[in-house]
């Protein structure tokens, strides 16, 4: 009796250890716990910098009694007929042979701020920066159909133009879809910019404007801030948790600008009219720091 009660027991105790340690390996081969992704989201505030390129889109209308056919418009050099240019220095009007700059470096800041719902983000952006657009054409009227008679008539006779595009700034809305950490979006708004324009019109051989207006030409211009509109596109990548950059293109429109010579006396007895559409292209790239980052997502 008292032999089978210890086999008994020793049984027992042989398939408890046995148990235990069957258990004690499956603990130690049980996979370890799966990291805690990072969820990315573009909601915050943000800061940053741009740089790119901008051209010019103007157009230009010139409206006046005596227009006729044989007339020549162009962007530079000197008119012909004209034996000495009117160099810029010499007078306040910037009659001058310099070409167009159609095109400019265009650099500034920026700061906005995103909501991100779901796939979507909605977001508005304010910006500044600077560039400068010049571009410079003249009318030279082509025909002599009567000496003496008003401006335009005669052969050489010449009218000047010039526009100018300075500081630009924009207030946009924006509209995009994210999948994670990219964005695509669109944009749109209004822009505001510093534009300078000028007319002038100089009779025959028109080397010679000191002072205007005088016997031998008149001239106007402005020199002001226009509010005009801007719609555009873009796409912006998150590459570290607080940082992304992007490319962006925006169209502007800054309005027209009309100007009017009105009737000087002497040969400028007839009215002229000049039209400036002051339109560019914008492309260039940013670089932005969002205050915020990927959130880690809880279980």
């Amino acid at each position: 009796m008292k032999y089978r009660l210890g086999w008994a027991l020793a049984a027992s105790l042989f398939s408890v250890g046995i148990i235990g340690t069957a258990s004690a390996a499956d603990m130690a081969v049980k996979a370890p716990p799966l990291p805690v992704p990072e969820v990315w989201t573009w909601t915050g505030f943000y800061v940053g910098g741009n740089l790119g390129g901008a051209w010019s889109d103007n157009r230009l209308g010139y409206d006046m009694p005596f227009t006729t056919l044989g007339n020549i418009f162009t962007f530079c050099g000197s008119p012909a007929g004209v034996a000495a240019p009117v160099l810029v220095g010499a007078n306040p009007f910037d009659l001058s042979t310099n070409c167009s700059r159609p095109s400019s470096f265009i650099g500034g800041a920026q700061i906005g701020y995103n909501w991100q719902m779901g796939t979507w983000v909605v977001g508005i952006e304010g910006d500044g920066a600077w560039q400068q657009l010049i571009q410079h054409s003249f009318v030279q009227f082509g025909t002599n159909r009567a000496v003496g008679a008003p401006m335009g008539t005669v052969a050489s006779d010449t009218a000047y133009f010039r526009s100018e595009q300075g500081a630009l700034g924009t207030v946009r809305g924006r509209i995009g879809y994210t999948g994670g950490n990219w964005l695509l979006y669109a944009t749109g708004g209004l822009a505001v910019g510093a534009v300078k324009h000028s007319m002038t019109e100089v009779l025959a051989p028109g080397v010679a404007c000191p002072v205007a207006p005088s016997a031998t030409c008149r001239t106007v211009s402005d020199d002001t801030t226009r509010v005009g509109w801007t719609v555009g596109a873009g796409a912006e990548w998150l590459f570290a948790r607080n940082w992304s950059v992007g490319a962006e293109y925006l169209y502007v429109d800054l309005g027209r600008t009309t100007l009017t010579l009105a009737p000087a006396g002497g040969f400028f007895f007839n009215t002229s009219t000049a039209r400036f559409d002051d339109r560019e292209h914008v492309a260039r790239v940013k670089i932005n720091y969002h205050f915020g980052g990927p959130v880690v997502a809880r279980y």
